[in-house]
């Protein structure tokens, strides 16, 4: 600081009151310390979402807010502080890198497979889509036919296909605009596969094969989501079967389906490659192919050591979505983006929804991708230049303090009952952070990327939510099913009875349980509550429990992580309903006893770092 600043603060000296500030991902805590005793006493605290990328000047909005409240609390105000501390904060970015469908056009076909709620009839049928009402005039023709219903209604739908049933015409399935597979099904006098809910069913092309396939209920259709069993429908050969392969991925699961295989039509596919990802560390560089999944990726990163830059094959998405991190945090940080290097990566394999051309109902296919969370280090200019920012605003000293597992160590030896020596998992927003300090003082940290926000876009991927605010919740909260009007079944099987009927629109659903109510999940999406938390629990294990075991291996006494005594969770994460008994059961196989902090016996653990930061000197 300057000399003119020193003398600005100089007539606080007597004043012992210190704010701590941690700026994470998502929020950004103050707590506030009175230090003119011996033993520092606890004053107050707040917490408000972090404004902007962490790192970044418009963090300081977040910081003020926090740092008002927090002082509003304690009866006090920004004169009466003498020094503020923050965090030394490296943003994290979490991105995509896959094969990317840009465009495809299957078997030079359009499909239908959008699971509808309602439709008619069971079984497999193939034959040649004609109108509804033109199927009189197919009097005399062996063909089989699939007849194509548009605005014509259910009643008089029935009707002409009775009467082809009576005239011997052979239609054997049906294509429906509205929602009124059943009501059709319920009047014929013979039972066909009947599809409805097709919106764009005038899209569909008349008088080329189709094939219809409805299961029974409980069941999910068979032949059309097998690539093979479409070959055979469809007479293809080993090439136009290898394309068919997303049409048979979108179906999977549903319990209709449509394949409809169009005129003259061509396959054609053009992917952007994942591409490779370079690695400069401290003891090799390695190059490896993303494709090879998140085990290679992470295996290859350990052979390198810690992690200087990486960069993407030019023309590739993995070499798109580095240069497009460092880009950004260039922007962000108004620093030349040769300036911006990668300090840490972790991968992760999930699924994404790509979306099928030819579909008729935006049908998509699941693929395999891999996730990258990268951290940007960027200069220890650009935290100066926000303690600056905030000292000028606030008018008190503000410092740049040690690394944040350090200062969450430091919050976390408060807890009653821990002794040296102690290793913390800072799981946060971003970031997943452990320190080690042995009996002597000693302390080792390690910052590594990928935490609770990666955990939410895996989560919003693979389960096609396209809506994040619902994938925060289903990360955070249990779920349930509601199965009566005054009941609820949660997904451990307990029951839980109400005192008002729950809105009719709920049952059936499947919602999540929040602190301000249930939320229900849409239901178009067709989840089952089973589904949805294996994949939430299994995207938490491939975050957490992967970056828990690097992070404990790098910091416990050669690499050892047996050797570590016991490990104290803290950070926003580790409150989450169930990561502490993931970690736990983890560790339990080391006999390490683990569990969350309980800071100076009544703070919750996401206060570490901020508590930390206020208690250092």
């Amino acid at each position: 600081m300057s000399e003119a600043s020193e003398n600005r603060f100089s007539y606080r000296e007597n004043k012992k009151i210190v704010v701590g500030i941690d700026i994470g991902n998502s929020t950004t805590e103050a707590v506030v310390l009175d230090k003119t005793a011996e033993k520092p006493v606890y004053l107050s605290s707040a917490m408000k979402p972090t404004t902007g990328v962490k790192g970044t000047l418009r963090n300081v909005e977040g910081c003020i807010a926090a740092l008002d409240e927090a002082l509003s609390a304690a009866g006090l105000n920004r004169r009466d502080v003498c020094s503020i501390r923050i965090n030394q904060a490296a943003p994290v970015i979490s991105d995509l890198s896959m094969d990317t469908v840009s465009e495809t056009v299957v078997i030079g076909s359009a499909m239908i497979g959008h699971n509808p709620d309602t439709p008619g009839g069971e079984g497999l049928a193939m034959g040649l889509t004609t109108p509804v009402r033109e199927l009189e005039a197919q009097a005399g023709q062996k063909e089989n036919l699939v007849a194509i219903v548009d605005d014509c209604p259910y009643y008089e739908a029935a009707n002409l296909l009775n009467r082809a049933f009576e005239r011997g015409i052979n239609v054997v399935a049906a294509i429906v605009r509205q929602d009124d597979g059943v009501l059709i099904a319920n009047r014929l006098t013979r039972t066909i596969p009947i599809v409805d809910e097709v919106k764009r069913i005038d899209q569909v092309e008349l008088h080329v094969p189709a094939a219809v396939e409805v299961a029974r209920n409980g069941e999910s259709i068979r032949t059309l989501s097998n690539p093979y069993g479409i070959a055979g429908l469809f007479h293809l050969d080993a090439q136009q079967t290898k394309d068919s392969i997303p049409v048979a991925r979108s179906l999977t699961g549903c319990r209709s389906g449509v394949v409809i295989r169009a005129k003259g039509a061509q396959v054609k596919s053009r992917r952007i490659p994942a591409g490779t990802l370079r690695m400069e560390g401290e003891r090799k560089t390695v190059e490896l192919d993303v494709n090879r999944g998140s085990d290679a990726i992470m295996a290859a990163l350990e052979q390198a050591g810690r992690l200087k830059d990486a960069s993407g094959e030019e023309g590739t998405n993995v070499g798109g979505l580095i240069r497009g991190i460092k880009q950004t945090m260039a922007e962000l940080t108004e620093q030349p983006v040769q300036e911006m290097k990668i300090s840490d990566l972790l991968a992760a394999d999930t699924f994404a929804a790509v979306k099928v051309g030819g579909a008729l109902a935006e049908e998509h296919a699941m693929e395999n991708v891999v996730m990258l969370a990268a951290m940007v280090q960027t200069s220890a200019l650009n935290m100066n230049r926000i303690a600056q920012a905030l000292e000028r605003q606030t008018g008190v000293s503000v410092t740049v303090s040690g690394k944040e597992a350090e200062m969450a160590l430091k919050g976390a030896l408060t807890t009653p009952g821990c002794e040296t020596p102690l290793a913390i998992l800072d799981l946060g927003g971003g970031s997943t952070d452990a320190a080690l300090i042995d009996e002597t003082g000693k302390v080792v940290s390690i910052h590594h990327a990928g935490a609770g926000e990666m955990v939410t876009r895996m989560i919003n991927l693979e389960l096609n939510l396209n809506d994040r605010d619902t994938a925060e919740l289903i990360k955070k909260f249990p779920l349930a099913k509601v199965e009566g009007l005054l009941y609820l079944r949660f997904e451990d099987s307990s029951v839980r009875f109400v005192t008002e009927p729950l809105p009719p629109q709920y049952f059936s659903r499947v919602v999540v349980v929040t602190d301000d109510g249930l939320v229900p999940i849409r239901s178009d999406k067709k989840l089952t509550m089973d589904k949805i938390a294996s994949v939430r629990r299994a995207a938490k294990k491939k975050v957490f429990l992967t970056n828990a075991q690097r992070a404990l291996k790098a910091v416990a006494p050669e690499g050892e992580i047996r050797r570590i005594g016991s490990v104290v969770l803290v950070g926003g994460s580790s409150q989450d309903f169930e990561i502490a008994d993931i970690l736990s059961e983890y560790l339990s196989t080391y006999r390490i006893a683990a569990g969350r902090a309980n800071l100076l016996g009544f703070l919750p653990p996401h206060s570490a770092v901020a508590l930390g930061l206020a208690l250092s000197e």
